[in-house]
C-alpha cells in the first residue's frame, strides 16, 4: 500500500510557516521557508491520517490508493479500478499500475451520491467498497485488499499462472487459510481480526512474506508503528528484491524524524531523515514509477538540505503523476528556501489551477500575494 503519505494540512502547513518569513522580505531581507510544521510531540512516529473534508455540493472526488492481490501480487500491464453509483451508474475510471498503485479524480459529485469502488481480478473475489454516503470526501490512502477465489488460480507478478494449491505446497496449508481469511476481514474493514489472522499464519510459516508484509501494512493501519517497522524489515529480509516494504519503511522514518523535530531533538531527526531516504532511494531502483516514493525521498532530501537533490526528486513525481500534488507543495518550499521566489509562485499557481475548489485556496492565496511581492524586489 502506499503508507500514509505526508497530507495536504502537512504540505500546507509547511508552506504557510516558510512563506510567512517572506515579509521579512519586504525589509530588506530574504524569506526562510520550509519550516517543520507545527505539531504536538510524538514519542513514536505518528504519520498524519488521511483528512477526510465534506465536500460542497458537486465538488470533486479525488482517491489514490493502492491494490494488494494476494500472494502474488498483480499481473504485468494495468488494473481497472471501477467507480459507480449505489445503482451501478459508472463515475468514471482509474488504472492501477503494476505496483497496485492509481489514483482518481472526478468533478461533479453529489453530496447525494454515494460512490463505489470496483476491482475486478481474474483469481480473485469482485471488491466493492463504499466510498461516499457516511464517508464523504477525498481518500488520500485507499487500501484494496483482494480476497483470492480458491476456485481459480491466481496471477503472478511474472505473468504466470499459479494456482493457490501450488502455494500449499511451499507453505502449510492451514497458514495460507489464516492468510486468505485475513484479507478478508481487511477487505471489510476488520484490520485488527486482520492483524491477528496473520500473526497465526506466521506462527505456523515465519518465513511467508505475503503474510509478513501485509502485517506490516495492517499495523500501520491500527497505528502500531513500531511494531509494523519490525514486520516491514522482517519482510524486506525475506523478499530481498522487493520495493514495497522499503517504500512503508521509508515513510515510517520520515514520519518519525518530524516526530523527533516537533520535540525539538533536531540532530536525531536529521539522521532519521537520512535514515528514510536511503530506504526510499532504494525502493526507487527497484520500482523507478513510484510516485509516492518519489514524493516523499524529495521531502526527505529537503529536510536535510539536499534543496537541487529534492528538485529533481520532486520534479520526477510530478512527471509520472501530476496529481501528486504533495510533491508540488514541496517544490514551494524548496523554491522559497533557495530564494526562487517565482518557481515557487508558478507552483502555487498551477496547484490552484488544478484544485480550484481546494480547501487551502484561501491560504495559498494569501501566499501567492506574498510570493508576488517578493518576486518584485
Amino acid at each position: 500500500m502506499r503508507v500514509q503519505s505526508f497530507l495536504k494540512i502537512f504540505a500546507c502547513c509547511l508552506i504557510i510557516l516558510s512563506v510567512t518569513c517572506l515579509v521579512q522580505a519586504q525589509g530588506g531581507q530574504a524569506p526562510q521557508g520550509g519550516q517543520t510544521p507545527p505539531q504536538a510531540p510524538q514519542p513514536t512516529p505518528q504519520p498524519r491520517q488521511p483528512t477526510v473534508t465534506p465536500p460542497a455540493p458537486n465538488q470533486s472526488l479525488r482517491v489514490r490508493g493502492r491494490i494488494i492481490a494476494g500472494p502474488h501480487g498483480l499481473g504485468p500491464g494495468y488494473t481497472e479500478v471501477r467507480f459507480e453509483t449505489d445503482g451501478g451508474q459508472p463515475v468514471g475510471f482509474a488504472y492501477a499500475d503494476s505496483n497496485g498503485e492509481f489514483t482518481f479524480e472526478r468533478n461533479g459529485i453529489s453530496l447525494d451520491q454515494t460512490v463505489y469502488a470496483v476491482v475486478n481480478v481474474e483469481g480473485f473475489k469482485t471488491y466493492r467498497e463504499r466510498l461516499l454516503g457516511d464517508f464523504r470526501g477525498s481518500f488520500e490512502s485507499l487500501t484494496i485488499f483482494l480476497e483470492p477465489d480458491s476456485t481459480k488460480t491466481v496471477p503472478a507478478k511474472e505473468g504466470t499462472v499459479v494456482d493457490l494449491k501450488q502455494l500449499r505446497a511451499k507453505i502449510p496449508g492451514k497458514a495460507v487459510n489464516e492468510y486468505e481469511n485475513a484479507l478478508k476481514e481487511s477487505s471489510k474493514g476488520n484490520r485488527a481480526k486482520a492483524a491477528e489472522g496473520l500473526e497465526r499464519a506466521l506462527k505456523l510459516a515465519p518465513d511467508f512474506y505475503e503474510a509478513q508484509y501485509s502485517l506490516g501494512i495492517q499495523y500501520i493501519g491500527l497505528q502500531k508503528y513500531d511494531q509494523a517497522e519490525a514486520a516491514l524489515s522482517r519482510a524486506r529480509d525475506l523478499s530481498p528484491k522487493a520495493a514495497e516494504p522499503l517504500i512503508h519503511l521509508g515513510t515510517l522514518y520520515y514520519q518519525r524524524g518530524e516526530s523527533q523535530s516537533d520535540a525539538g531533538r533536531s540532530e536525531e531527526a536529521a539522521t532519521t531523515f537520512k535514515k528514510a531516504a536511503e530506504f526510499l532511494e532504494e525502493s526507487i531502483r527497484r520500482s523507478p514509477l513510484s510516485s509516492s516514493a518519489h514524493s516523499y525521498l524529495g521531502a526527505a532530501l529537503y529536510k536535510v538540505g539536499s534543496y537541487e537533490e529534492a528538485e529533481t526528486t520532486l520534479k520526477r513525481a510530478l512527471e509520472l503523476d501530476a496529481n501528486e500534488q504533495n510533491a508540488r507543495l514541496m517544490l514551494v518550499n524548496v523554491y522559497t528556501k533557495s530564494g526562487r521566489y517565482n518557481e515557487a509562485l508558478e507552483q502555487v499557481n498551477i496547484f490552484l489551477a488544478n484544485n480550484p475548489k481546494s480547501t487551502q485556496r484561501a491560504a495559498l492565496e494569501a501566499i501567492k500575494e506574498k510570493l508576488q511581492k517578493a518576486s518584485e524586489k
